[in-house]
């Protein structure tokens, strides 16, 4: 019987210290050691990297009153790129953005009214900078005949040559008749200049002849082939009706074949009552064996009754074609904010604009914490796990007016009572002036009446304040959805929402998930923070540099050790975290490399890709 009383006092003597949070068992042989990493000084754990753009649109467009909308894709839409942001021109219509991209991510597209392009990223790239993508570079080649005095500048829409021009996506009204082009869509005029009516037709000036436009047949889609001429130069027009004041848009793909030396160019050329043009603006483009879509927009003048669209070619052999040929008319903007209604994601509302989701519309991505800062952690991130989603919505202003965030908290592999929050950068208290969806039940922190948390700097929002209230306890061991053996508790999604009754200036605010910590069991001042990440005004800063911690604001270190270890990483995706007292060196088998690269190497390491995790050591529920 003593015996007996004795197996069983030890037996919870062994549960008792089992339960303390994340003092588990580091002397598990394992085939990689995190601590044994060189990191290099100043890395900082990021998955992701912020670019900063500014994006010139033509100065052919007034923006006085209209507001550009310009999107930016992971990849072309069609072929399932994520929109990352968008924003709209200011009055000289320039776009100053903000994004936030997967480390690996090499190239970006973008949609403008003026175009849409491939951009291709430099390996390295930060918001310091920034990168420079102008539509505004004159070509410097001039239309046949145009009247000098009356003549604008040539606007085209070309960007460095590195740049792939695709079709721009937006709605458009069909302003030109037959754009996909019918037996009776030409007739002959001497000259382009001449008299012409807004009839439908394509007229083809004399110099190349009807023989030398016609409708031409391609696996059963028609199109608008030129062919050389004896002058070998010559033009295809279309009248349409515009007035003073109004944004016209001629997209149109284009391609060549037999020579690389022809040339093409877009013309829109507003006209006076009397015929007689009171301008132009244009665009060059030497065409490919492959199509690409050129796009020329523009303001009419004053005095303004119709626009000449014209397509004019010069070839020393082969062909060019034309096809998809496309007028955006005037824009409609029902609430007066300046954006478009097709646009508009919020037509009928002033305030609003536009939705901004991260890290995309249907997507998560994941924050993994060790809750034992400043002590050492296991390095198995699944302390406490939680997955969101932000939906960003801004007015035509590109200032932000409300949040709606998701969080679901997926494993709590710990004992410890932790509570989360974000900080706004850039942001006061006093900005917000709504808060709900939140979930508080403890005593340990004190709100504003705006239901942003009291004595802080900066607006801080506490998502929830006890992690078990949002992950219940299924019983069968040690932590919560960390052990593949245990049963599985099925995550909640909590739905926060935050309005800005002062809207703040997006660049101000940086990019989701913002600054996001959490508060190690009810303990006010311990804040855990992502590496390099500041603590918010409430953090107790006696913790700084004890334990295993590093962290040293004279020096602008935060929540690192002496090695560089972090307590926190960010994923862009819905990450597959380690099971516990596995270190993640040993769930993801490029980790180690990404590290000591400063990131150079497998900036992708998260993914599922062979060779880059071992199945086993990463946590899959029980069936």
């Amino acid at each position: 019987m003593k015996i007996t009383k004795f197996v069983l006092v030890a037996a919870v003597m062994f549960s008792l210290f089992s339960l303390q949070s994340c003092q588990k068992d580091t002397n598990k042989p394992a085939e990689n050691d995190i601590e044994k990493l060189v990191i290099p000084d100043g890395f900082l754990f990021e998955t992701t990297r912020d670019i900063q753009l500014r994006i010139v649109l033509p100065t052919s467009i007034d923006f006085t009153d209209l507001r550009g909308r310009v999107n930016v894709f992971t990849n072309l839409p069609a072929e399932g790129g994520s929109l990352l942001t968008s924003a709209s021109a200011d009055e000289q219509g320039i776009v100053d953005v903000l994004v936030r991209v997967p480390s690996y991510l090499t190239e970006l597209y973008i949609e403008t009214l003026a175009g849409s392009i491939f951009y291709s990223l430099p390996i390295q790239g930060t918001k310091e900078g920034g990168i420079v993508i102008d539509f505004n570079e004159p070509i410097g080649f001039d239309p046949p005949n145009v009247i000098p005095d009356l003549k604008q500048q040539p606007i085209p829409t070309t960007v460095s040559n590195d740049a792939r021009l695709h079709v721009h996506a937006n709605t458009v009204v069909n302003l030109v008749q037959n754009g996909e082009f019918t037996v009776d869509d030409f007739g002959l005029i001497a000259d382009w200049p001449s008299p012409m009516v807004a009839d439908g037709k394509w007229y083809v000036t004399s110099t190349l002849g009807l023989n030398h436009a016609q409708r031409f047949s391609q696996s059963g889609e028609y199109m608008m082939r030129i062919t050389p001429s004896s002058a070998r130069y010559g033009g295809v027009a279309q009248l349409v009706t515009a007035s003073g004041g109004q944004l016209i848009t001629l997209s149109a793909n284009v391609r060549g074949n037999g020579n690389s030396s022809n040339n093409s160019w877009l013309f829109l050329i507003p006209r006076n009552a009397s015929g007689n043009s009171i301008g132009f603006y244009s665009i060059q483009y030497r065409p490919q064996n492959a199509w690409a879509t050129k796009t020329i927009a523009a303001t009419m003048p004053a005095g303004t009754a119709s626009v000449q669209v014209l397509l004019w070619s010069h070839i020393y052999g082969g062909t060019i074609d034309y096809d998809k040929v496309v007028v955006t008319g005037p824009v409609t903007d029902a609430d007066g904010d300046g954006v478009d209604d097709d646009l508009d994601e919020y037509p009928n509302d002033a305030a609003r604009a536009f939705n901004i989701y991260y890290p995309g519309a249907g997507a998560y991505g994941t924050l993994a914490y060790e809750d034992l800062w400043p002590g050492k952690g296991d390095y198995d991130f699944n302390d406490l796990v939680i997955d969101y989603q932000y939906k960003q919505v801004l007015n035509a202003a590109n200032k932000l007016v409300e949040c709606r965030i998701k969080y679901s908290v997926r494993a709590i592999g710990a004992s410890l009572e932790n509570g989360f929050g974000i900080e706004f950068p850039g942001t006061v208290a006093t900005d917000i002036d709504q808060i709900s969806g939140n979930h508080i039940s403890e005593n340990y922190l004190s709100f504003n009446a705006n239901g942003t948390e009291a004595g802080q700097t900066k607006a801080v929002v506490i998502a929830f304040d006890n992690a078990f209230d949002m992950l219940s306890n299924p019983g069968g061991g040690f932590g919560i959805n960390t052990n593949p053996l245990a049963p599985y508790s099925t995550p909640d999604t909590l739905e926060l929402y935050v309005h800005f009754g002062n809207p703040v200036l997006f660049q101000n605010t940086g990019t989701a998930p913002f600054n996001p910590f959490i508060i190690v069991n009810k303990e006010r001042g311990r804040e855990v923070h992502l590496p390099g990440k500041t603590p918010t005004s409430l953090a107790s800063p006696s913790l700084f540099g004890t334990d295993f911690d590093a962290t040293n604001p004279s020096t602008n270190k935060y929540y690192q050790s002496a090695t560089n270890l972090p307590w926190a990483v960010n994923l862009p995706v819905h990450f597959d975290y380690p099971v516990e007292k596995v270190q993640i060196v040993n769930a993801y088998l490029k980790f180690g490399n990404w590290a000591e690269s400063s990131g150079v190497q497998f900036p992708d390491w998260y993914l599922s890709k062979a060779g880059y995790r071992t199945s086993s050591n990463v946590y899959v529920p029980a069936n």
